[in-house]
């Protein structure tokens, strides 16, 4: 009898597992045909995200939108079915679970990005058609302003999510998607946020509620200063609507020197960069932070015209040229062609070769006229534009200040707002080096500059050592001193003919300290300062033609921040070699 209740019994439970078996192969099968079904329109994604990113290239949001609305019906269908009860239950089963997750996850952003990105197209949309003579119209984009912000915000949520998918567990297949989807989303991520804020500040500083004073102040690499060069020729324009036109020019030759600052210079900044900063126009752009050069800017407008602009924006050459290729050639007044290959030869060497200072000066006013004066006329796509002058933006050769506090609290935190706002977005770990000539002439086309980072301790305390090694080298002739003084300064700076003087500030993260400076094997003076939280130090070198020499600047620096570190620097002439070695993540010194 025993044995019959306990055949019973075996069999009830051999049913309940074949009972249990068929419901998870059902659900095996089930997740199965779903995750079929998500990988089909995850593949057919694939070449339409391609059309999508040849219509952005190509500035053409019309086939842009029509790609998009042809990816949302996949995106929208993928993410649904990721969605599925079984599917969220399958997530939690040991080995195929993360990859069903990493699945779903990229499903459910991709569909969000889709659904986004016709948003951003307004901001396309305003700067793709405005009115008659107008480079953007004002109205567009402050309509569509609200919408952009929102998708801005959407896709930001987006690469958070996908940068927190743990790839470890990933097959590889899955783990390639990630990382596609990945990469495509952090590029497009910053580019929203970028156009969030530019349909924030665009409409009323391009004049749409009423005219606005924006001052261009072209700087000069040839001879270095912390933003870029020095700031010797201006151009105020006026923008009203969304179309601008050219009001005056002026040089550096017709601004004052003073005795005192002509704005308050914060002291950090004149500790280590002297107090020249403020007393000559040519040392506007010598302040990390781009506030202070457009208070200094603004200031020295001031005293020369008796206003003050709304807007200061700095450029140098390098944006002229990314203009030009757009605008296609100027004439001068001389008669000469300025073109997209010859500026920076014309304006950056030639001129100081064989022209007078005059002549010098006739000729950047002539070329900031006649490029300025092509760009207000309205006939030139915005969209291209923008597009050229990408990558001067992130060489650090654009940065804009507005006298408006809710502009400059977009501007101050955006890829435009100076070499402070670039450090600060770098990450916790960045580093910035600046470099400020000291011979008072165009010598910057023959310097040479590497910079290098090495984790010299990591200690118990929280802190690490670190050491940044900037190798600076001369590629000029023997003969350079032969040159006109307006290249080699004539030595009367206390450089020699022919050599290069520059002052080199190294200012470390945020919570550091600075430490030795040591220049050409030995321990060097420098000047240091806490610049707004950051450890800063300052030393100067001399190179003959053909020397090298190497400044070592030493710094305690927050542990957490050598796993980060990187550079942001000084847009040259020449671009450096940067470098990073060592890190604390492992690591404990006792």
């Amino acid at each position: 009898m025993e044995s019959k209740k306990a055949a019973r019994k075996g069999r009830r439970i051999l049913f309940g597992v074949l009972a249990l078996g068929a419901v998870l192969i059902a659900c095996a099968a089930w997740v199965g045909v779903r995750a079929l079904m998500v990988k089909s329109d995850l593949d057919e994604l694939v070449p339409l995200a391609e059309q999508a990113r040849s219509a952005l290239d190509a500035g053409d949001p019309e086939q842009f939108a029509q790609v998009a609305q042809a990816m949302s019906a996949h995106s929208e269908r993928a993410a649904a079915t990721a969605g599925d009860p079984l599917w969220r239950a399958a997530e939690t089963v040991p080995g195929v679970g993360p990859n069903l997750t990493a699945v779903r996850v990229v499903a459910t952003e991709l569909d969000r990005v889709v659904r986004t990105a016709p948003a951003v197209l307004q901001a396309a949309d305003g700067l793709d058609a405005p009115a008659d003579g107008a480079l953007v119209d004002t109205a567009a984009l402050a309509a569509g302003s609200a919408r952009i912000e929102q998708s801005a915000r959407a896709l930001e949520r987006s690469a958070d999510a996908l940068r927190a998918i743990d790839e470890g567990a990933l097959i590889a297949p899955v783990r390639q998607g990630v990382d596609k989807v990945r990469g495509a989303v952090d590029t497009l991520a910053p580019l929203a946020d970028v156009a969030a804020g530019a349909a924030r500040i665009l409409p009323t500083a391009l004049g749409g509620d009423g005219a606005r004073s924006l001052l261009v102040m072209i700087q000069n690499p040839a001879e270095l200063r912390t933003g870029g060069g020095i700031s010797g020729s201006f151009a105020e324009l006026r923008a009203e609507q969304g179309r601008l036109t050219l009001v005056r020019q002026a040089n550096s030759s017709e601004f004052t020197r003073t005795t005192a600052p002509v704005a308050d210079v914060p002291p950090a900044t004149g500790a280590l960069y002297g107090d020249g900063v403020g007393r000559y126009v040519q040392n506007a752009s010598m302040a990390p932070d781009f506030a202070v050069t457009g208070e200094l800017a603004s200031a020295w407008w001031a005293s020369l015209t008796g206003h003050r602009p709304d807007m200061v924006i700095a450029v140098d050459p390098y944006v002229l040229q990314a203009l030009l290729s757009v605008t296609g050639p100027v004439a001068l007044p001389s008669g000469a062609t300025l073109d997209a290959a010859n500026v920076l030869d014309s304006l950056l060497v030639q001129p100081y070769l064989t022209l007078s200072s005059d002549e010098q000066t006739a000729l950047f006013s002539g070329a900031g006229d006649a490029v300025f004066a092509r760009v207000a006329d309205g006939s030139l796509d915005a969209l291209a534009l923008l597009r050229a002058v990408e990558q001067p933006v992130a060489d650090g050769r654009v940065s804009v200040w507005s006298a408006h506090p809710h502009e400059q609290d977009v501007l101050g935190r955006s890829p435009v707002g100076g070499p402070k706002a670039r450090q600060d977005a770098a990450g916790a770990g960045a580093f910035a080096v600046y470099f400020n000539d000291a011979t008072g002439g165009k010598m910057a086309g023959y310097l040479d500059v590497g910079i290098r980072s090495r984790v010299l301790e990591c200690r118990s305390d929280g802190l690490a050592e670190v050491a940044v090694t900037v190798t600076m080298g001369s590629h000029a002739p023997a003969d350079v001193a032969s040159l006109p003084i307006s290249v080699t300064g004539g030595g009367m700076f206390g450089v020699g003919e022919g050599d290069i003087g520059t002052n080199v500030t190294v200012t470390a993260p945020e919570g550091s300290f600075a430490g030795q400076v040591i220049v050409k094997g030995e321990p060097y003076p420098a000047a240091t300062a806490d610049d707004a939280g950051r450890a800063g130090s300052t030393a100067r070198v001399n190179l003959s033609p053909a020397e090298i020499n190497e400044l070592e600047f030493r710094f305690l620096v927050p542990r957490d921040a050598t796993d980060a570190i990187t550079f942001v620097h000084t847009p040259l002439m020449n671009a450096p070699e940067v470098s990073v070695e060592g890190r604390c993540s492992a690591t404990v010194t006792p």
